[in-house]
């Protein structure tokens, strides 16, 4: 009797130990039931949060989307416009394939000119170096004449310095000349009156006078026809002179000269 107490009694204590452990594996587990649904209440009150959020911005959205459409529509514009010069860039493609198919026609035959062209060119490369060998040569023919030049042009200075003091010459001796022609007409008028007076007595001599005073009055009536021959010489004398002086083409040896004869005019007159 007391073993079967005491066998119920374990079964009891058993079946209490067994109790306890299933209510706290019971709450055990109903905690953590409740914490996972706590924490996943948190996670959808958080994901509605963001929702809400998501959804404020679906306002933005729907304009960006929008101008994304109006985009998309310019951008399909745009492409078909591009098409179309895609097209007509294509024909202009091929016109200038043409272009370039005759271009490489002439660029061929530009390139014989141009082969050609470069033949000439070092022909007058050649030519220009002759010339420019040439130029140095004339260079230095040239400051010969240059410094040949300069000795030339001080013996003009020179000669023209002397051909001013020829005329300064020239002209003072004119003008002795020009009062001792003065002072000769003075003695040619005088001695024409000689010979008018002689003439007269030449001729009171022819009518009667005495034969001895014949061969005088013949020498001075000679006298004085040789005197108006010197006259004369010395007027043409002068005249030249003065055309000479007066000339713009003047000859010193010339006016040398006729000063010699009307010199030796006015010695012979005297």
């Amino acid at each position: 009797m007391a073993s079967c107490n005491t066998k119920a009694k374990a079964i009891m204590v058993v079946l209490v130990g067994l109790f306890g452990l299933l209510c706290v594996g019971f709450a055990v587990s109903v905690t953590e039931k409740y914490r996972l649904q706590k924490e996943r209440v948190h996670g959808l009150e958080r994901q509605l949060k963001a929702g809400r959020s998501e959804v404020l911005k679906v306002p933005d959205l729907m304009q960006k989307l929008d101008n994304v459409e109006s985009s998309k529509k310019e951008l399909e514009n745009t492409f078909a416009e591009c098409s179309a010069a895609k097209d007509e860039l294509t024909e202009k493609v091929g016109e200038l394939q043409v272009e370039v198919d005759s271009f490489g026609v002439v660029k061929a035959a530009v390139g014989l000119q141009i082969a050609e062209l470069e033949g000439i060119i070092k022909e007058q490369q050649q030519k220009i170096s002759e010339a420019e060998e040439n130029s140095t040569t004339l260079s230095g023919q040239i400051a010969a004449l240059e410094e040949e030049r300069g000795s030339n042009e001080e013996k003009f200075k020179m000669q023209i310095e002397d051909i001013k003091r020829g005329q300064e010459d020239t002209k003072n001796q004119l003008i002795y000349f020009t009062e001792a022609k003065k002072i000769s007409d003075k003695e040619i008028e005088e001695k024409k009156k000689l010979i008018h007076e002689l003439e007269a007595e030449l001729t009171r001599l022819k009518s009667g006078a005495e034969t001895s005073s014949a061969p005088s009055t013949t020498s001075a009536v000679s006298a004085a026809q040789w005197d108006l021959n010197l006259t004369e010489e010395l007027n043409k004398t002068f005249t030249l002179l003065r055309e000479r002086i007066s000339s713009p083409t003047m000859s010193l040896s010339e006016v040398s000269i006729l000063l010699s004869r009307a010199e030796h005019a006015l010695k012979r007159l005297k």
